[in-house]
């Protein structure tokens, strides 16, 4: 694989466009880089199979609070 690549010598003292066109790239690439790191926004129960996880949660706390009557009631 080759790649041509072009040298530009730049004054960063003096203005010029292909200096604030690198800058303008530059915040471009680190603003992308920062939106890449954020964590995806809750929106809300994710979908598993065909059920909601907060109905998954709620049968499987249902059944252990169930189990939990049941063994209580068979050790007294």
């Amino acid at each position: 694989m080759d790649y041509i690549l072009r040298v530009v010598f730049l004054d960063t003292e003096r203005p010029c466009p292909a200096l604030e066109k690198l800058n303008r790239r530059l915040a471009e690439a680190e603003a992308e880089l920062e939106a890449c790191k954020k964590p995806p926004e809750d929106t809300g129960p994710r979908i598993v199979g065909d059920g909601l996880i907060i109905d998954e949660w709620k049968e499987r706390r249902e059944r252990y609070l169930a189990r939990q009557q049941v063994e209580g009631v068979d050790s007294v």
